[in-house]
């Protein structure tokens, strides 16, 4: 499996604070999270057990960033969960 990361500036260096998304992905949701070192890596939305967890499908930050938002609908989804 490879990292994923991306360098945030101007961000406080806290892990697991939401960056960007939650946002549609592959038929799911994927969203970007600051790590302690001020970097970024995305997680998917596990619907099987309710939580995010780093993304292992090589879903990109590309894909993320360009991604449409999700919906109300899709809240629903996820639990209301960002």
């Amino acid at each position: 499996m490879s990292l994923l990361r991306i360098n945030a500036t101007n961000v406080a260096k806290t892990d697991g604070r939401v960056l960007v998304g939650p946002k549609k992905v592959r038929g799911g949701y994927a969203r970007i999270v600051s790590c302690k070192d001020g970097s970024g890596c995305i997680e998917t939305f596990d619907p099987a057990s309710g939580s995010w967890a780093a993304a292992e499908h090589g879903v990109t930050f590309d894909e993320v960033w360009s991604a449409l938002p999700v919906t109300p609908e899709d809240w629903v989804d996820i639990g209301g969960k960002c």
